[in-house]
C-alpha cells in the first residue's frame, strides 16, 4: 500500500509539472514563466534527477543475484609432444541458478529499498525547486518594495529640506532644523542606494535559477488573502505531516535498505544451493582417433562458509551498527516534522495577526503624520518630529509588505512539511500576481 500511494504521488507530481508548462500559455505571469525556465534549466534539480536515476539502478543490482548467470569461454593450446606438433582448442558454456540464497534475496529486498529511497529524493528536490524559485521571488518583491518606500521617502524628505531651507532664508526656523533634515535626507539616499544593491542581487539569485536574465516580476496584488488555514488544531496536521512529509518517508526508505543490508551481511554464514549445468567441447588437431569430445554436465553446487578470517561477522556487526544509526535518523527526522509542523502553523496563525495589525498600524501613522505636519505648520512641532514621523510610516509600509510576503513564504514551506506542495500551489500564487 505505501509503494501505491509513493507511486500515486510521483504520478501526480508528473501531472503537475505538465499543468505548468502548459497553462501558462494561456495566462501566465513572471512566476509561473520563472518556474516553468527553472525545471529546465536549475542545474539542482538536474543533479537530482541524475542522482535520484543511479539510485534506482540499485533494484536491478539486487534482482541480478536471484537471476540466472550464463558465461562462454574458449580455448586453444599448441602443444609439442614426441616431436609431433598439434592443436587442442574448444569451448565451455556454463549456467548457474541460485536455488537458495539468503543473502542475495535481502540483497534484492535492499536494492527496492534503495530505489525507492532515491525515487522518493527526487520528489523532494521537486518540492525544493519550489520553495526556492517561490523564495526567491519573494526575496525581489521584498527588495522591490524597499526600494520604493526608500525612493518614496527620498523624496519626501527632500521636499522637506527643501521647505525648511525656505523657511530658514526668511528666518522662521533655526540652522539645526536645516542640518537635521539634511543629515536625514543624506542617510535616506544611503537607505536608497543600499536597496537598488540589494535588487540587483535578488535577481541575480532568479537568473541562477533560469539560468538567464530576468527583466521583471508580477507585484503581488493587494487582495491577496491572508487568512488562518482550518483546522486551527496542529494535531490534524502532524498526522498529515507524518504521513506525507518526503523527508520523512526518505528517512523510512533508508532505514528499510539498512535493515536489509543487515539481514544480508548476517546471513553470509548460511549455505547457498545453486543449480549449475554446463557444456564443454575440446578438439585436437593429432592425427588420432578421437580427437573430439563433448561433455554434458548438470548438478547441484552446495556451498558453506566455514571460516573467513572474521570478514562475515565485521560485515554483520558493521550494518547492524548501520542499521541502528538510520533508525535513529528516522526517529529524529519524525521529531523535526512534529515539531517544524506546530512551528510554521504557530507561524502562520501569528502571521494572520500580524499581517492585519501591520496594515492598522500604516493608517496609524498617516493620521499620526498629518497631526504631525500641522503642528509643525503652527510651529508647536519641529521638523524633526516630522522626519521622525515619515519615518514611522515608511517602515510600516515596509513591515506590511515583509508581513505578507513572509505569511506566503510559512504558507508554502507548510506544504512541504505536510508533503502537499505541488506545481499547482505556484499556479494558484501567479493568479494573485497583478500582470502589468
Amino acid at each position: 500500500m505505501k509503494v501505491i500511494q509513493r507511486t500515486l504521488h510521483r504520478t501526480l507530481m508528473a501531472t503537475a509539472i505538465s499543468c505548468a508548462l502548459i497553462a501558462p500559455q494561456v495566462s501566465a505571469g513572471a512566476l509561473a514563466n520563472i518556474y516553468q525556465q527553472a525545471l529546465a534549466q536549475d542545474p539542482q534539480l538536474k543533479a537530482a534527477e541524475a542522482a535520484s536515476k543511479a539510485g534506482q539502478e540499485a533494484l536491478p543490482q539486487g534482482r541480478a543475484g536471484l537471476l540466472p548467470t550464463l558465461s562462454l569461454t574458449g580455448n586453444t593450446t599448441w602443444v609439442n609432444y614426441d616431436s609431433i606438433d598439434y592443436n587442442n582448442n574448444g569451448y565451455t558454456v556454463s549456467l548457474s541458478q541460485p536455488l537458495f540464497s539468503a543473502s542475495a534475496w535481502f540483497t534484492y529486498k535492499q536494492g527496492i529499498a534503495q530505489s525507492e529511497a532515491a525515487s522518493l529524493q527526487f520528489d523532494q528536490a521537486q518540492q525544493n525547486l519550489i520553495l526556492r524559485v517561490v523564495s526567491s521571488y519573494l526575496d525581489v518583491l521584498r527588495a522591490q518594495t524597499a526600494l520604493e518606500t526608500s525612493q518614496a521617502q527620498e523624496r519626501a524628505i527632500k521636499r522637506r529640506l527643501d521647505q525648511v531651507n525656505a523657511q530658514f532664508e526668511v528666518g522662521l526656523i533655526a540652522i539645526t532644523d536645516v542640518q537635521e533634515a539634511q543629515a536625514t535626507y543624506d542617510n535616506a539616499k544611503v537607505t536608497r542606494i543600499l536597496a537598488e544593491g540589494d535588487l540587483d542581487n535578488s535577481f541575480q539569485a532568479l537568473e541562477r535559477l533560469t539560468g538567464q536574465p530576468v527583466g521583471n516580476v508580477d507585484p503581488l496584488a493587494a487582495n491577496y488573502p491572508v487568512e488562518n488555514i482550518s483546522p486551527v488544531e496542529p494535531e490534524a496536521w502532524i498526522e498529515k505531516a507524518q504521513a506525507g512529509n518526503l523527508a520523512l518517508k526518505v528517512a523510512e526508505a533508508t532505514t528499510e535498505a539498512a535493515r536489509r543490508q543487515s539481514q544480508a551481511a548476517g546471513s553470509g554464514h548460511l549455505p547457498t544451493l545453486s543449480l549449475t549445468a554446463s557444456h564443454d567441447k575440446d578438439s585436437s588437431s593429432a592425427s588420432y582417433p578421437d580427437g573430439d569430445w563433448e561433455t554434458n554436465q548438470i548438478g547441484l553446487t552446495l556451498s558453506l562458509p566455514i571460516y573467513s578470517g572474521g570478514s562475515i561477522n565485521s560485515l554483520s556487526r558493521q550494518a547492524k551498527y548501520g542499521f541502528s544509526e538510520a533508525k535513529y535518523n528516522q526517529d529524529d527526522a519524525l521529531r523535526g516534522v512534529i515539531l517544524e509542523t506546530r512551528n510554521l502553523l504557530r507561524n502562520l496563525q501569528t502571521g494572520v495577526l500580524s499581517v492585519a495589525a501591520r496594515k492598522q498600524s500604516i493608517k496609524s501613522s498617516e493620521t499620526a503624520l498629518r497631526a504631525t505636519e500641522e503642528g509643525f505648520n503652527v510651529g508647536t512641532r519641529n521638523v524633526v518630529d516630522v522626519l521622525q514621523a515619515e519615518q514611522q510610516l515608511y517602515t510600516a509600509q515596509r513591515d506590511y509588505a515583509d508581513a505578507r510576503f513572509e505569511y506566503i513564504q510559512n504558507l508554502f514551506n507548510f506544504k512541504q512539511q505536510i508533503g502537499t506542495l505541488s506545481p499547482d500551489d505556484v499556479i494558484g500564487l501567479d493568479q494573485w500576481m497583478k500582470q502589468d
